[in-house]
């Protein structure tokens, strides 16, 4: 590092030490061979003294991480940093799935039932199209059944799966469902990339329908906003807003929030900041809603608690960090300020980064330590990322934005034994403003990077200045995102208008059906369509036909399956039809006598 004082140059390795403390091995060497006592399986016998009673498997498993904390940072930063190791911890928790049927959604060692989103989704997702070599098929199982089917305790898998992929959304009945929802479709987004990647890989047809399937459901985001509030919140299974929009109050905490309130979840899209943007008005709508989140102050206040009763850390940490309702301490903030990048305004992710470098990770000397949550290293990965003038905003889109990097030059030593280095000649406590970027020599006008350029090494040239430019700011500059137009996104709907246990959004009921009439209001053209195992998977169908009719008696297939299977019970599987077209009239033959859960017709 050059140009770093000495309280600086201890933040930044004290960041690199605090990122590998965890994940924590859980293996040792027996004879010759890596062994566990297993946290996940049944125990085998009673512990005695000397022995556990622990079923003993063989392999390597990595445990204590809480991936809702350490998503958005840490993991991305294993992938850059150690990419060989990073592999070898994503197969070490897919060794959980493996192992016990499930990832833990939050390791200590075993299954813990403790914040929301199976978000290793979407960090093992994001290892992957970056390059980083593991099991990625097990992987994307693991992640396809959180994603996909009802878990059967409350320490695993998603909350709320009875109903949420039919329903759109996580509804109220699930405590904190709006986050679950939208933690919910940022990992839906992972798997999407994830597939499309494996299908580009083996050429598996049912990677790149479950790709579709999960890209469409990560813009459901739109079903939890509440245009008249200005903000997402929680909604009941009949469509309900949990409070009244005239009465909604964003600076409240809880309920339908983690350890936020409205402001904290108000740009948890950034797998589609364009859509997210249109929802506001367009990008400066969304830049001024930024504006608005750093403008108002938290105060944490006891009229604020809202469900938790009374003030806790997170709030009075959010009010000390005095940008307003932007609670750094706290990692459901951590991507808010890149957010600028996407609204059009980089030189406010310039500025804010740059403030949250220059004030939150300082005090060596007088001992304040870290500013709030460092969870298994996500402040220090957030740290290490923002100093180097880039973070992962996208997670699983092989991208990081760009921010504005905090020495004059960084050299870091790449695995591969090469060199990425980012100079910044003119950098100061004044000059924050990024003016212009080369990269390698060429210039650079996006505010997009991808891993795959900087994996390889190379030169980051940052031109910095006193005051904000135009650079970043043209018409395709942006982050990735899956909404490329003004448009709010329309995510797919179920069209079947039908009554009974296949048509009512849970798959806690079932039938047993040999055909199933798909009642429609007017023509419509289906593009894909689901199905959900009962609770006992072996009563599923293995082949059917989609058929389509205009006057419901001439009847067209539209889509054709045998051989088919459903791995676990009560899970939801989706197909794209083959030949699709515009019909008034659609059914469902089954090749015999079957139950189902549920059936979709999405369109």
């Amino acid at each position: 590092m050059e140009g770093a004082t000495p309280d600086q140059l201890t933040t930044l390795y004290s960041s690199l030490y605090r990122l590998y403390l965890y994940p924590n091995s859980g293996f040792e060497k027996v004879d010759g061979t890596f062994k566990y006592a297993s946290p996940f399986s049944r125990m085998e016998k009673q512990d005695t003294p000397t022995h556990t009673g622990a079923k003993i498997v063989e392999g390597k498993v990595y445990v204590n991480n809480g991936f809702w904390d350490t998503y958005r940072t840490t993991w991305p930063a294993y992938s850059l940093l150690t990419p060989s190791k990073a592999g070898e911890l994503v197969d070490g928790f897919v060794q959980h799935y493996k192992d016990g049927g499930w990832t833990s959604r939050w390791s200590s060692p075993g299954y813990a039932d403790l914040m929301t989103g199976t978000s290793s989704d979407v960090a093992f997702a994001d290892a992957y199209v970056k390059g980083v070599d593991f099991d990625a098929e097990a992987a994307y199982e693991a992640a396809l059944k959180n994603a996909t089917v009802v878990p059967p305790s409350s320490g695993v898998g998603r909350k709320g799966m009875a109903t949420s992929p039919f329903l759109g959304y996580t509804s109220t009945e699930t405590h904190e469902g709006l986050s679950w929802a939208l933690e919910g479709f940022l990992n839906d987004y992972g798997i999407a990339q994830m597939g499309r990647k494996l299908y580009e890989k083996t050429g598996k047809k049912r990677y790149q329908e479950e790709s579709a399937y999960f890209l469409d459901r990560a813009r459901d985001y739109v079903n939890l906003f509440d245009g008249e509030a200005g903000f997402f919140q929680g909604k009941d299974a009949a469509g309900r807003w949990r409070v009244d929009s005239g009465k909604y109050d964003p600076r409240v905490w809880g309920h339908d929030y983690t350890e936020t309130n409205g402001w904290g979840y108000a740009f948890t899209a950034p797998q589609d900041s364009r859509g997210l943007a249109n929802l506001y008005g367009g990008r400066d709508g969304l830049a001024e809603k930024l504006d608005e989140y750093l403008a108002t102050p938290e105060t944490a206040s006891p009229e604020f608690v809202g469900s938790y009763g009374g003030v806790i850390h997170e709030m009075t940490e959010a009010r000390d960090v005095r940008m307003g309702m932007y609670g750094h301490s706290n990692q459901v903030a951590h991507h808010a300020l890149y957010m600028y990048d996407a609204a059009g305004q980089p030189h406010k992710t310039q500025k804010n980064v740059r403030e949250v470098l220059s004030r939150l990770y300082v005090g060596s000397d007088i001992g304040q330590g870290y500013h709030g949550d460092e969870d298994n290293g996500e402040q220090s990965a957030w740290f290490l990322f923002s100093a180097l003038g880039f973070y992962p905003l996208v997670m699983g889109s092989g991208e990081y934005a760009i921010g504005s990097p905090l020495f004059t030059k960084a050299t870091v030593h790449l695995e591969n034994g090469r060199e990425l280095v980012v100079k910044a000649p003119e950098n100061s406590a004044e000059n924050v403003y990024v003016q212009g970027l080369k990269v390698n020599g060429k210039r650079w006008t996006s505010t997009a990077l991808p891993h795959s350029l900087i994996a390889r090494g190379g030169v980051l040239e940052f031109d910095m200045g006193p005051r904000p430019s135009s650079w970043g700011t043209g018409e395709n500059a942006q982050p990735v995102s899956i909404t490329q137009d003004d448009e709010v996104p329309a995510p797919r709907k179920d069209v079947v208008e039908g009554d009974g246990a296949l048509f009512d959004d849970t798959s806690a009921t079932d039938a047993a059906v040999t055909s199933v009439a798909l009642p429609v209001a007017k023509g419509v053209e289906a593009v894909q369509y689901t199905l959900t195992s009962s609770a006992d998977r072996t009563k599923a169908p293995t082949g059917w036909k989609l058929q389509g009719s205009a006057d419901g008696s001439t009847w067209r297939t539209l889509d054709e399956r045998s051989g088919e299977s459903f791995a676990w019970d009560r899970q939801t599987r989706a197909f794209s039809v083959r030949s699709p077209g515009t019909y008034a009239h659609y059914r469902l033959v089954l090749d015999g006598e079957h139950t189902l859960a549920e059936v979709e017709l999405l369109a």
